[in-house]
């Protein structure tokens, strides 16, 4: 039996829970996008392929660690 003041969703809705799907599948996109203009590109692009994964490598960590903390 359960309290009638427990919530029946222990998760709480916040962005990082609403929008995790759309995230994952745009950061991985951007992934390989990184991927390729680094692989294919020419100076330029090597550069924006390079610096565009460490970008993603920095979101990865941040989205986690907001994701732990419930925002």
């Amino acid at each position: 039996m359960s309290d009638v003041d427990e919530p029946d969703d222990p998760i709480p809705k916040t962005w990082t829970t609403r929008y995790r799907i759309p995230i994952a599948v745009g950061t991985g996109f951007l992934t390989a996008l990184c991927f390729w203009l680094l692989f294919t590109g020419g100076t330029t692009a090597k550069w924006i392929g390079g610096v565009g994964l460490a970008a993603l490598v920095v979101w990865v960590f941040v989205f986690q660690t907001l994701y732990r903390r419930g925002y």
